[in-house]
């Protein structure tokens, strides 16, 4: 029988501008351990975190990274609050950079990795391409929700007519008339 290949797991620390100007290419897993705020976002992270990496000079002699990074996580359903698997995938497009001057100068395709040292932690950048590829709601199909949440307009009442939502506010009224 055969296994499937294993990922390698990516090292944590490394010099991007090093890597950029020897054109590297990167394969492999980032380490849930160091992506603590990915994790705190959502219920859980329920697959590893793959990345692929490219780095790169760039027109104008830009050192740049691009790439993706993609898992899967489990979130709640903003219908009934049960949990719902929801697959992220980053695009990464991002030009190594000093500071926050030479952001700036960035063409408007790339986003600003700052790099103030020689060494960056690649676990950070890539939290967060991944945070910010998280869908803002998650629902479940139309129809599979664990939990029906009734409507508040509508509702029947023991007489089998509908309940007027606005009712409250006209006895408010009649009541002020009264005075």
């Amino acid at each position: 029988m055969l296994t499937p290949p294993q990922r390698s797991q990516l090292p944590r620390i490394l010099d991007p501008r090093r890597l950029a100007n020897q054109g590297v290419i990167l394969a492999g897993q980032v380490a849930l351990a160091h992506c603590e705020r990915l994790q705190e976002a959502v219920l859980e992270v329920s697959e590893p975190i793959d990345v692929s990496l490219t780095f790169e000079i760039a027109e104008q002699g830009r050192k740049v990274v691009r790439g993706q990074a993609s898992t899967t996580v489990m979130m709640a359903c903003q219908r009934c609050l049960e949990p719902i698997a929801s697959p992220v995938k980053a695009s990464i497009q991002l030009g190594i950079v000093w500071s926050e001057d030479e952001a700036k100068a960035l063409s408007k395709d790339l986003d600003p990795w700052i790099v103030d040292g020689e060494e960056a932690d690649i676990s950070v950048m890539v939290e967060d391409e991944l945070l910010l590829a998280l869908p803002f709601v998650t629902y479940h199909p139309e129809g599979q929700c664990h939990v029906v949440i009734p409507s508040a307009m509508g509702e029947e009442t023991s007489d089998g007519g509908k309940e007027n939502p606005f009712s409250i506010l006209e006895q408010l009224k009649n009541s002020g008339s009264d005075n």
